[in-house]
Parts: C-alpha cells; structure tokens; sequence
C-alpha cells in the first residue's frame, strides 16, 4: 500500500531537486540575471518548510502546493519567452498536485504525474536560463 506521508516525502524530494537543478541551471540568457538570483529557491524552501511542518493535516499539504504555485506564476509574470514558460509549467505542477487523504491508493498515482511534469517542467527551465 502507497502510504500518503510517502507521497509528502516524494514530493519534498522532487521539490529539493528542482531547487538544485534550477539553481545550477543558469546561463546566458536574456533573463541572465533573474536566472543567477534564482528567485524561486526561495518559494521551494518555504515549500519544503510548510509540507514537512504539515503533519497528517493534508489541507496544509495542498495549501502549500497552491501557495508554491501561485509564488511560481507571479515570477513567471516578471520575465519573459522560455523562462515564463518554464515557471507556468512548474507553477501549473504544482497548482494540479492535490493529496486526497481518502485515497492514498490514488496518491501514488498523484505523485508520479507531478513528478513527471516537475520533471518535463525543470528540463524546460534549465534551458531557459543556459540559452
């Protein structure tokens, strides 16, 4: 059986390597500068922060999924082309990432598209900021 706290664990763990990968990620695009402050390390931390300080309160979980993605689309809102691009699809990972506490079954399932698109979404980023 899928545990829900494993799905939590995944996802702090997904969020921790897009954190990496969008930090590493930077190069020498026309959204040089946004990329080398890597503004959304910040939305990652405070992410990693508020679902590890959930507990078994699944509603804090999804607040905090909706607060990182409305963080996400307000700084995709500050740039422009690819990187907007990449932070709408991360923010809309996020937006879409919902634990159902009365189906943990469903959780894994949950957790493997968002891992996916996290994915898809961090790949896009990180050619955004090396273009």
């Amino acid at each position: 059986m899928f545990s829900v706290l494993s799905s939590r664990r995944i996802a702090a763990t997904i969020a921790g390597a897009a954190l990496l990968s969008f930090t590493a990620a930077c190069g020498g695009s026309g959204n040089a500068e946004f990329c080398a402050q890597a503004p959304w390390t910040k939305a990652f931390t405070d992410y990693t922060t508020a679902t590890a300080s959930a507990g078994t309160d699944f509603s804090k979980f999804n607040d905090a999924s909706q607060k990182l993605s409305a963080d996400l689309k307000e700084l995709a809102g500050k740039t422009d082309g690819d990187l907007a691009s990449a932070l709408n699809d991360l923010a809309k990972t996020w937006g879409d990432f919902k634990i159902d506490p009365k189906d943990p079954a469903g959780a894994g399932a949950t957790v493997q598209n968002m891992a996916k698109s996290a994915q898809e979404a961090t790949v896009k980023l990180g050619k955004a900021c090396s273009s």
